[in-house]
């Protein structure tokens, strides 16, 4: 009965806020299967001026229904000059500190902290409190955010 109990609780539990699988770092859209891993979504290109490494495209695929952290939500997967450099996965504003919480247990203390965000290097990952979400960069973007956290604090 006890094992059953615990069972049940762990499949009632948010899942790891490791990267998750579905984030192909480096890989185009078409490698992305957003029909299995989305509601809904749409494919949005945006000026290249906008994002600092992108020198032929930025295209941002809306993913609605994205399955992180227990419930559906919006993630944003960016891609620059055909290869995705980062996701933002929104959550509520009331899930912060506990979504905080699950990124320190998995991945210690935060490199770079703000009143607006933990930045976590080591995971290429980072929780943002002005707009509520969980960012996960690839390497190649590294540089730019972990830059932009440490001159932030």
């Amino acid at each position: 009965m006890l094992s059953l109990i615990a069972a049940v609780s762990l499949s009632l539990s948010p899942p790891a806020v490791g990267a998750p699988v579905d984030f192909h770092f480096g890989a185009g859209p078409e490698t992305h299967d957003f029909d299995a891993i989305c509601d809904s979504h749409i494919v949005r290109e945006f000026d290249i001026a906008e994002m600092p490494l992108a020198t032929t495209s930025h295209v941002q695929v809306d993913c609605q229904g994205y399955d992180y952290f227990g419930a559906e939500r919006l993630a944003e997967f960016v891609f620059a000059d055909g290869a995705l450099t980062h996701v933002w996965v929104l959550v509520e504003e009331s899930e912060l500190d506990d979504l905080q919480s699950d990124f320190e247990s998995a991945f210690g203390a935060p490199d770079a902290r703000a009143p607006v965000f933990a930045a976590f290097f080591s995971a290429r990952a980072a929780v943002r409190r002005d707009i509520p979400e969980a960012l996960y960069y690839s390497e190649a973007a590294a540089p730019l955010f972990e830059a932009f956290f440490s001159g932030n604090r």
